[in-house]
């Protein structure tokens, strides 16, 4: 692969479409440790705020954040050059969703970047062909069904060498928080259940978020006047800014602010119940799934998360905290960095708010060298 460096002179690239204009003034050689620079750069961006009950056993995992999540990593993409898509809520179907990531399969060809950002509750159930070590596959939870994380790995196959994928999941797994085991999901024992979700009850709001500092900011404001659904679950709310002499503003009541700042993970009855209704498909989805292996995917593959496996990702209303920092820290294109970079500034942003949320960063691949290269490019540069 080969980009242009220039020093004391400046490389223009014009893009319109799959056409690529470039304008090369002197100072300018040639690099080997970048992607062609007719590359092309495409993103979807996945955001739920809802799930189907009909297939989630009567749960429809209501969130806040995740729809504005989508709407602001397409933005994203799309200023920095990249043809970005999104799917929201209904549109994000197991087969929307799978069969959209294998179209973007057959048309990247080497050098070609793509963004995917997932927002929305992530789950678990049990491993059907031995590829995990904790005997539990993750998934995303898509409207009308989860999506095995080895299905996940099985479309990064089909990808070319050479072409570069960036994950993005703003999701987490009570399954590890809480060390669910495969009988939890398969015949849990009188009374396991109830233990489960007790203990989740007591994990399903981030306990060191500042909710009243959130619910005072410009950002939540904003939200709140312009999305109905986030209207209707907050009742009350102190000012932006108390005027002089007024006490300490009060919290709104904890039933309230609950609906708003909470975990995106599964509850783990929800988990059960649907795995327990819908077992042959998600036995049948699991025996079928290629097993993970970093070796089969030829593309390189970085997945920067939310927090680590046994935390929990918050959301916040207006964003997920993780988006949101992430939108901080990408601060409109002024960010400048390698993948790690960007990951250690979002995690450094988000352990502020919340010291039990760490973001984590994972890399699959077959080829060691050109993986590391992308690691060391700026984010989305398709160039």
């Amino acid at each position: 692969m080969k980009k242009t460096r220039c020093g004391g002179a400046r490389l223009v690239v014009v893009l319109l479409g799959a056409v690529g204009t470039v304008a090369l003034f002197s100072g300018c050689e040639e690099d080997d440790n970048g992607p062609p620079p007719d590359a092309n750069g495409y993103a979807l961006a996945i955001g739920l705020n809802k799930v189907d009950p009909a297939h989630y056993g009567g749960w429809d995992g209501e969130l806040s954040g995740c729809e504005p999540d989508a709407m602001d990593m397409q933005q994203i993409a799309t200023n920095e050059g990249l043809d970005a898509e999104r799917l929201l809520t209904a549109e994000a179907t197991r087969d929307a969703v799978l069969k959209k990531l294998g179209d973007l399969a057959e048309k990247l060809t080497p050098g070609d970047l793509l963004v995917v950002s997932y927002s929305g509750h992530g789950g678990q159930m049990p491993d059907q062909n031995g590829d995990e070590a904790d005997g539990r596959d993750e998934t995303w939870c898509l409207y009308d069904g989860e999506v095995l994380d080895d299905e996940l790995y099985g479309a990064w196959m089909k990808f070319q060498a050479g072409v570069r994928i960036l994950v993005f999941s703003d999701s987490c797994h009570s399954g590890t928080v809480l060390k669910m085991i495969r009988t939890d999901w398969e015949s849990p024992p009188a009374g396991r259940i109830r233990e489960l979700d007790d203990r989740w009850k007591t994990l399903r709001v981030p306990a060191k978020l500042d909710r009243a500092k959130f619910l005072a900011m410009p950002e939540m404001r904003k939200a709140i006047k312009e999305r109905a659904y986030l209207r209707d679950r907050i009742r009350s709310l102190p000012p932006s800014t108390p005027r002089p002499g007024e006490a300490a503003t009060p919290t709104p009541p904890e039933a309230e602010a609950e609906r708003i700042f909470v975990s995106r993970a599964m509850p783990p009855g929800i988990s059960a119940t649907t795995y327990q209704q819908n077992k042959t498909f998600y036995d049948e989805l699991g025996e079928a799934a290629p097993r993970e292996d970093s070796a089969q995917v030829k593309a390189s593959v970085i997945l920067i998360s939310g927090c680590e496996d046994a935390q929990a990702s918050a959301d916040i209303g207006f964003n997920g905290l993780f988006t949101w920092m992430l939108k901080r820290v990408w601060n409109n294109g002024a960010f400048t960095g390698d993948h790690r970079k960007f990951r250690e500034d979002i995690r450094q942003a988000v352990e502020a708010e919340n010291s039990e949320q760490s973001p984590y960063f994972f890399e699959i691949g077959e080829d060691d060298e050109h993986r590391e290269e992308f690691i060391q490019q700026q984010p989305y540069a398709v160039e």
